[in-house]
């Protein structure tokens, strides 16, 4: 493509060999620069500018006070005052394809759960779907692992080309707070976008609730297409802000939950040993379906995604057909396989304190009167420090034995970290090693007792400083369970 025809209003060209120059791709990687291609210099530093030069860089797209620095060493220089942004516009003229229907879904909690179960609801209906988030990219006989969340705008449109060669146009995806800070997302087509709700998480990065908030709000106000239509739930404060929003750009919405004032309400709940009946309204209607689900929040997260799926074509009775059969996303309240049906392992995600403490209160919800629920959790290192009261104080609430462990302490700790927990859970117990923690947890259950390990979920690594290795919760936990009971 050439030089000149991927400027606009925000991104000029400082200075160019010829007019008829043309570049072959664009990369944020220096180490991904192939000969030919357009280097986006994000993070400030010349070295990467040598090392895009030396694979091949024909070009280079900078801010304006990176020219100083760039202007001997570069022959060919793009000028912008958003670097990301204009390198989103220009990843869309590169990848200009993208599905029909995007669907977007972002919150603190149940992202990845609401992507999951539209896309399983999409299955079920024979509709060839995909998703994008936390667990990957899933579409057909596709499951690529990815690193973000939400993808980088170069390789966001690259996927979203690629689904259009492949006739694919329902997408569901994950918008995550950095994305939408970042404008990872600018210049996606978003037709449908949902609000789960918002609580404390990645404030080492955002600073504050305010940021983190504007930076998710960013979907409604700037990303959803002028005719596009917002889901709402407004169980909380923050959707109930989302909701004002939309209603100030006349944007059509949406809400759902538990409150009378949803549009979609669950009004019964009734949890069984094989299932939960769930009875939901809108206006006039009542329906009732069946899942596997036993949390309020994953209920909640099951109906957004019901929402959503009907908005995207599909009757409300054909969805509501196999609900029962929907699985839930991997790591999230996933109750371990085991040799007794005496005792209960779950793995979950939970790694916020309003997440740990909605999983705490929805497996009460099915301990027996003289059971007890015990829990394994940690927190992570070099992030977001003012959690780790907030989850040792709900530990301390809603457990009735704790074993404070590691998460991922990075480069910071571990025993730190346990400690600074423990200060605000006076009744648990410190342990170091993930492992070790498990294993004793394991040992003291009685009978009935539920057992929940908490923080990782899916994950199938663990950081440690600085070393990456391989360790999964309910792989650990499943070997010395059966193990036990073996006997």
């Amino acid at each position: 493509m050439y030089l000149t025809k991927l400027t606009d209003q925000n991104i000029k060209v400082y200075k160019v060999e010829h007019e008829r120059l043309k570049v072959s791709g664009i990369s944020f990687d220096s180490r991904k620069i192939k000969q030919g291609m357009l280097f986006a210099l994000i993070k400030e530093n010349n070295q990467y500018v040598s090392d895009a030069l030396k694979f091949g860089a024909k070009a280079v797209l900078c801010k304006k006070t990176e020219l100083n620095n760039l202007e001997k060493k570069v022959k060919n220089i793009l000028v912008t005052d958003d670097t990301r942004l204009a390198a989103a516009k220009i990843a869309k003229d590169f990848f200009p394809y993208q599905p029909k229907y995007i669907s977007a879904v972002t919150g603190t909690n149940g992202k990845t759960s609401v992507v999951n179960f539209v896309y399983e609801i999409w299955k079920q209906n024979n509709i060839n779907g995909a998703s994008f988030g936390t667990l990957g990219i899933k579409y057909k006989n596709v499951n690529k692992r990815t690193k973000l969340t939400t993808l980088d705008a170069i390789n966001l449109h690259r996927e979203l080309d690629n689904l259009k060669n492949k006739k694919i146009n329902f997408l569901a995806m994950e918008a995550s707070s950095h994305a939408l800070e970042q404008k990872r997302m600018d210049k996606v087509k978003v037709k449908f976008a949902l609000f789960t709700n918002l609580s404390r998480d990645h404030l080492d990065y955002h600073k504050d609730m305010k940021k983190y908030f504007s930076s998710k709000k960013r979907l409604f106000e700037n990303l959803l297409d002028k005719k596009g239509k917002a889901v709402i739930c407004i169980d909380n404060k923050y959707g109930k802000k989302i909701k004002d929003i939309c209603d100030s750009k006349k944007i059509i919405n949406i809400t759902y939950g538990y409150g009378k004032q949803c549009d979609w309400r669950i009004i019964d709940v009734n949890r069984y040993l094989k299932n939960t009946t769930v009875t939901i309204r809108n206006k006039n209607n009542l329906y009732s379906f069946k899942c596997k689900l036993i949390a309020d929040y994953e209920i909640e997260n099951l109906l957004g995604a019901i929402i959503l799926a009907k908005l995207n074509g599909l009757k409300i009775n054909k969805i509501l057909e196999n609900t029962e059969s929907i699985k839930k996303s991997k790591g999230r309240l996933k109750k371990i396989s085991t040799r007794t049906k005496v005792l209960s392992i779950y793995i979950d995600y939970a790694h916020t304190p309003e997440a740990l403490k909605k999983s705490l209160i929805a497996l009460r919800l099915i301990l027996k009167f003289d059971a007890r629920l015990v829990l394994v959790f940690g927190c992570g290192g070099e992030r977001d420090k003012g959690k780790r009261k907030l989850m040792g104080t709900v530990a301390e609430k809603f457990a009735d034995i704790v074993f404070i462990t590691d998460d991922n302490p990075r480069n910071e700790d571990p025993a730190s970290i346990r400690n600074e927990i423990a200060t605000y859970c006076k009744k648990s117990i410190n342990v170091d090693g993930r492992k070790k923690a498990i294993l004793k947890a394991i040992s003291i259950m009685k009978k009935n007792d539920i057992l929940l390990i908490a923080g990782k979920g899916h994950e199938k690594t663990q950081e440690i400083k600085g070393k990456v290795s391989l360790f999964d919760d309910e792989i650990v936990a499943k070997e010395y369970f059966d193990k036990r009971f073996s006997l």
